[in-house]
């Protein structure tokens, strides 16, 4: 199976990789560290990654610790909207197989606390 694994440069996409590998599959890695064209947000760099693959497992994300709300429109960006631009260029190209990975981010910052209910 051939699958196109978005942050394939970061800590688990490159073991995703390295898995696929093992098992035999054919990876595609799409990683803006290793080709900055290949933004998530960027339709027709993803229509051209998508082509021929036959599942996506999605792992490209801002991440990291301490960012607050100023950060929010950035992470929104790339994690949301490059996210829905990579569903909608999969549903595009015919794929219909998609692994997404979270990260602890969608739980919050765990700076506020929640009135009791």
């Amino acid at each position: 199976m051939r699958v196109l694994v978005t942050g394939s440069a970061g800590f688990i996409g490159s073991h995703v990789v390295e898995a696929l590998r093992e098992h035999g599959h054919e990876p595609v890695g799409y990683d803006v560290r290793e080709d900055p064209g290949a933004d998530v947000r960027d339709p027709a760099a993803l229509a051209r990654a998508l082509a021929g693959v036959d599942a996506v497992c999605h792992q490209a994300a801002m991440v990291g610790l301490g960012n607050g709300f100023a950060d929010a429109a950035e992470y929104v960006s790339r994690n949301d909207l490059g996210t829905a631009v990579l569903l909608a260029a999969a549903a595009g190209a015919g794929v219909r197989r998609l692994v997404l990975a979270g990260s602890m981010v969608v739980y919050g910052e765990g700076r506020y606390t929640c009135a009791r209910h």
